[in-house]
């Protein structure tokens, strides 16, 4: 059988990642989830108060890039004289382009663009979060470190942390990457210990300007993202399935089921709360250890920054349906690596919009979830348990894990 003309092919990435931007397109009239609304609150906030008046006297828990960005929506709504939810969807249906074409600009694997963007559409037109203000900053950080430009790479990937709280759970293993690349540079080319500090000294700089344009409400909203008494706010994790369970044990203290339906509830009791943030914060040291003390490669650093962040994602308290977006930006770009991982890409991805799905559907709408009287949801959550129990074995495997007071050795020498 003859080899498939290489134009053939690229004509049909093409016709796909076209059609995967029809379809976003299709999206943009969604109402989305009730997100939007607090959206157009700051907004107005914004346009009443002003851009520093409007972050400070919100109740956001959202780094002050994302009202920045949305000061932009704001007043080209009233520049082009179009409500400000339609420029509220075209500013998000633009980050996603610039996302698919930022991930194409470095992979030029026009399939696996198609993928992610296809992947971020639910979470992004569909149902209207703006976790996708931070993902071309994400993903033009990790390939620009993959390709040794330390600078520009950790200075946007500060950037990202500006835009949403969330990428600085995995700050720690993108730090660790830059040093041991610096390290490796430096035996190569023996280079001054001051340039050494340039990447992490401009992205300090990024954070002190922010601070000092914006004030301490910037701590205000880090310390609200981290306190969400919600046990788990609608992620399909450990702490959902202690939900279930609290009904079903304690319904007159924490409400029974709605027709077989588990609900959020608040809880500030230490017994529920602190054993599973210790799960976290145990399960997430191991990970961060273990990457620390490895090779310190690219690869690791997508695989162990996935593996930390699904730590935060399966274990830790208040966490929202949401949060596994930026798994998704990372997945395809482990895909590219490796194009083993495939299956272990379409799971994450699957995962992540299944859980946006089982709540909001594509519209924005409740959907019903249970089946013969049992919540699916349940179901869910203990496969994202098993997805993150697999990859952390199957990384420990091939990796091998030195705790010093626990120590496996690799078992497999190949790579991922």
């Amino acid at each position: 059988m003859s080899a498939p003309n290489v134009k053939n092919v690229a004509w049909r990435g093409a016709g796909v990642l076209l059609l995967v931007n029809l379809i976003a397109l299709s999206f943009f009239f969604a109402p989305g989830t009730g997100d939007v609304k607090v959206w157009a609150e700051w907004m107005r906030e914004i346009d009443t108060n002003g851009l520093l008046g409007g972050y400070t006297h919100s109740d956001t828990d959202y780094p002050p890039l994302a009202f920045v960005l949305l000061a932009g929506v704001s007043r080209s709504a009233a520049a082009l004289e179009v409500p400000r939810f339609v420029a509220l969807k075209c500013s998000i249906f633009l980050f996603l382009f610039a996302t698919t074409a930022c991930f194409y600009s470095f992979t030029r694997n026009l399939v696996l663009t198609a993928a992610l963007e296809f992947s971020l559409i639910l979470n992004s037109v569909a149902l209207g979060y703006l976790d996708v203000y931070f993902a071309p900053f994400l993903i033009a950080a990790f390939f620009l470190l993959r390709r040794g430009n330390l600078v520009l790479g950790l200075l946007l990937f500060t950037i990202s942390c500006s835009v949403k709280w969330q990428p600085l759970i995995i700050a720690p293993f993108v730090c660790i990457y830059t040093l041991g690349a610096q390290q490796r540079e430096n035996r190569d080319n023996n280079r001054p210990f001051t340039k050494r500090l340039i990447p992490f000294a401009l992205a300090a700089a990024v954070a002190s300007a922010l601070i000092l344009i914006f004030g301490a409400k910037i701590f205000d909203s880090l310390s609200r993202a981290t306190r969400h008494a919600l046990l788990s706010a609608g992620a399909l994790n450990l702490t959902w399935l202690q939900t279930w369970a609290l009904h079903l044990i304690s319904p007159e203290k924490y409400g029974a089921l709605k027709n077989g339906e588990i609900g959020m509830f608040v809880t500030h009791d230490p017994l529920l709360v602190w054993p599973n943030k210790i799960l976290f914060c145990l399960t997430y040291s191991a990970i961060l250890i273990g990457f620390a003390r490895g090779a310190k490669t690219f690869p690791q650093l997508v695989s162990y920054s996935i593996l930390g962040y699904f730590a935060y994602f399966c274990f830790n308290t208040g966490v929202h349906e949401n949060h596994l977006f930026l798994i998704c930006c990372l997945a395809w770009i482990l895909v590219f690596l490796s194009p083993l991982q495939l299956s272990r890409g379409l799971n994450l991805t699957l995962a992540a919009n299944a859980n946006l799905f089982l709540f909001y559907g594509v519209f924005g709408y409740y959907l019903h979830r249970v089946f013969g009287g049992v919540d699916i949801t349940l179901l869910f959550a203990v496969a994202n348990l098993c997805l993150f129990a697999g990859f952390f074995i199957e990384t420990i495997k091939a990796d091998g894990l030195d705790l010093w007071f626990v120590k496996i050795p690799p078992r497999v020498t190949g790579g991922r």
